[in-house]
């Protein structure tokens, strides 16, 4: 019996160890950096035949790897994500792997923005042979069906409701077409900086677009007790928009704005903060044109201004 439990075990531990003699295989832990900070990242690696798989933390929680390919220590991978403001994007990570540290960068287009972060991982301990050897039944002994573990939850990334929020300066680019509400692409500082009653900011847009200057005035106005964001927007052309948005989720906001006369039409803006993270959130606008069916006006991505 103790010789069959013996083979057993160096059976498990010689399989184990062949796992992990893949450079790549197995899982990475670390950190994801950018210029808004860093956030914890791990990546999970395995082969089948000659093809490899994974997993890599996103914004959203874990997404799959594709098209991984090894040449040398070089190491190339893609991932997408679904965002309601740009659809499917592509992730393009390069990594160069030296012993147990996997080092790269991620990198996308978002709206004709590039984005680009780092990637610091190390191999993780293996605790694979410890765990089979465990498990292993006694001579004997029937084997127990292996139980699915169910893989753990991921959290999105969430922010409190809360007008400090949108304090300080947000560098943005919005791209789309042109409009009566103004023109497009355009890019720029938004800069807010709040009241004395503790729930109104006060704003001002300075950017530029390939006209020349652009600038606006915006106040925007939280409701604690409703999780309501009302903006008033001051656009050039003596156009104002006012609009009411719905603050109840932690992880969007949807708005609700006034139709406006502008060059002889009637105009309904429809819009959708997400709020991506601290230091980041999106924008997303359709437009109605006299009554017509709403389409895609632009979007845009801000991202807080370093030390801000």
């Amino acid at each position: 019996m103790k010789r069959i439990t013996l083979t057993m075990m160096l059976l498990l531990m010689s399989v184990a160890a062949f796992a992990q003699s893949d450079k790549l295989v197995g899982k990475w832990d670390g950190t994801l950096k950018s210029p808004q900070g860093e956030r914890p990242a791990t990546a999970t690696f395995k082969k089948e035949g000659e093809a490899y798989s994974g997993t890599i933390t996103g914004m959203r929680g874990d997404v799959p790897l594709k098209n991984i390919k090894i040449v040398g220590d070089k190491i190339t991978a893609q991932a997408e994500i679904e965002t309601p403001q740009a659809g499917t994007l592509t992730i393009n990570y390069e990594f160069k792997l030296v012993a147990n540290d996997l080092k790269g960068v991620g990198s996308l287009d978002f709206g004709g923005n590039a984005i680009s972060f780092d990637v610091e991982l190390k191999r993780a301990a293996e605790g694979a042979a410890a765990a089979a050897t465990a498990a292993a039944p006694a001579a004997g002994q029937i084997a127990a069906p292996a139980r699915q573990q169910r893989p753990p939850s991921v959290e999105q990334p969430q922010q409190k409701q809360s007008i400090d929020y949108f304090v300080g300066a947000w560098n943005f680019r919005y791209v789309g077409r042109e409009s009566a509400l103004g023109p497009a692409p355009r890019e720029g500082v938004l800069t807010l900086t709040k009241g004395a009653d503790g729930k109104t900011l006060n704003g001002a847009v300075v950017g530029k677009h390939d006209g020349g200057a652009y600038q606006e005035s915006v106040v925007v106005i939280y409701d604690e007790a409703t999780k309501s964001l009302n903006f008033t927007e001051k656009r050039p052309g003596n156009v104002t928009l006012t609009s009411a948005g719905d603050w109840a989720s932690p992880i969007a906001i949807r708005f609700k704005v006034e139709p406006v006369k502008a060059q002889s039409q009637t105009l309904q803006l429809r819009r959708t903060i997400s709020i991506v993270a601290a230091h980041s959130f999106t924008v997303t606008e359709e437009l109605s044109e006299d009554g017509g069916p709403f389409v895609r006006l632009g979007n845009a991505i801000y991202s807080k201004s370093e030390g801000k």
